[in-house]
C-alpha cells in the first residue's frame, strides 16, 4: 500500500501552521512527539524482550528538534523502566528548552556518554537498542563528524550491533531521495505527523506518532486517511 508523504517544505509549512493558527507551542509539539516515539519503541520492543540482556538502550541526540524528540522520548522510557544511556555531542547550550529536557535526565540518573570512542565502544556490543535522534526532515546531506564518522560505523557494521530505530527519517538520508551509498538501514523508523518521501525507500517496522493533527489541518494537507489511521486513545500506529 503506498502512503501518503509529505515534503521536508511542506512538512516545515505544516509545523508552522501548527504554531500559528493552532496554537501549540514548540515545546507541545516536541513533547507530545517525544512521547508518541517511546510508545512506538515500547510497543516494538517490550522491556521484557530485552531486559535479560541487562545492555542499555542508547539514544544518539542531534543538535535539532529531533535531537528534543529523541530527549523526550529518553525521559519517557527511563520512567517506564528501561535502562539507557545517551549521546548529545552538539548541544544547544542557548535555549532553555532543551537545557530543561538535559537536566530532567540528570534528575532521573540517565549516564551521558560524552566520548565518540565511548559510544563506537557501546554500539559494538554494549546495548539493546540504538536510537536515532540526530537528523530530522530539515537535514541536507552530507553530515558532519562527529555525526559522519558515527553514521557511518553504524551503516559499516549494520549486519553486527544492536537494532537501530530511526526518529521521522534515517539519519543521513535525503529527505525527499532517500538513503545514498552507504548509508544506515534501521530496523524501525517511526514518523511523525506523516511520513516523509525517504520512507518509501524503507522495509523495516514502520510506525507514525504525533497525534496533534485535527481534521481541518489534515485535509488540507491531503494527510486525513492517515490521521483517520490512531485507533481509541493510541498515540501511534504501526503502519
Amino acid at each position: 500500500m503506498v502512503l501518503k508523504a509529505i515534503s521536508s517544505k511542506v512538512a516545515a509549512q505544516l509545523d508552522q501552521e501548527l504554531m500559528s493558527t493552532g496554537a501549540f507551542s514548540i515545546d507541545q509539539l516536541m513533547e507530545l512527539a517525544g512521547l508518541a516515539v517511546a510508545q512506538a519503541i515500547y510497543k516494538e520492543y517490550p522491556p521484557a524482550t530485552f531486559r535479560p540482556t541487562s545492555k542499555p538502550v542508547l539514544f544518539l541526540i542531534g543538535p535539532g528538534n529531533n535531537g528534543g524528540d529523541g530527549l523526550v522520548a529518553a525521559r519517557h522510557l527511563k520512567l517506564w523502566g528501561v535502562q539507557l544511556v545517551y549521546y548529545y555531542p552538539k548541544k544547544s547550550a542557548n535555549n532553555q528548552l532543551y537545557k530543561n529536557l538535559v537536566t530532567q535526565l540528570a534528575d532521573l540518573g540517565v549516564p551521558e556518554v560524552t566520548s565518540l570512542d565511548e559510544v563506537v565502544g557501546l554500539v559494538d556490543g554494549g546495548v539493546s537498542l540504538i536510537i536515532d535522534a540526530l537528523f530530522g526532515f530539515s537535514f541536507k546531506p552530507p553530515a558532519r563528524d562527529p555525526f559522519s564518522t558515527l553514521l557511518t560505523h553504524l551503516a559499516a557494521n549494520s549486519d553486527k550491533i544492536a537494532p537501530i530505530i530511526s526518529v521521522d527519517i534515517p539519519s543521513g538520508w535525503d529527505v525527499d531521495d532517500g538513503p545514498g551509498k552507504g548509508d544506515i538501514m534501521p530496523s524501525m523508523l517511526i514518523s511523525l505527523t506523516a511520513p516523509k518521501p525517504c520512507a518509501a525507500n524503507f522495509g523495516g517496522s514502520h510506525y507514525l506518532g504525533g497525534r496533534f493533527i485535527n481534521e481541518k489541518i489534515a485535509e488540507k494537507y491531503g494527510i486525513k486517511d492517515l490521521v483517520g489511521r490512531y485507533k481509541g486513545n493510541e498515540m501511534v500506529v504501526k503502519l
